[in-house]
């Protein structure tokens, strides 16, 4: 339970300063764009280590 709640903490303080990052710069679109392939591929990797137990 500790370690979800500080990878929720740690994934929340990294979402800030990601975004931050890409306000100053202006590139939403690629960032979310990027975001959605980024979360897609850690699904499909959990997906497939739990598949071949691990």
């Amino acid at each position: 339970m500790l370690q979800s709640l500080l990878s929720a903490i740690v994934e929340i303080l990294l979402t800030a300063a990601v975004e931050a990052v890409v306000k100053l710069f202006g590139l939403e679109n690629a960032a979310a764009l990027a975001t959605a392939i980024f979360g897609l591929g850690c699904i499909l990797i959990g997906f497939t280590a739990y598949l071949l137990g691990h």
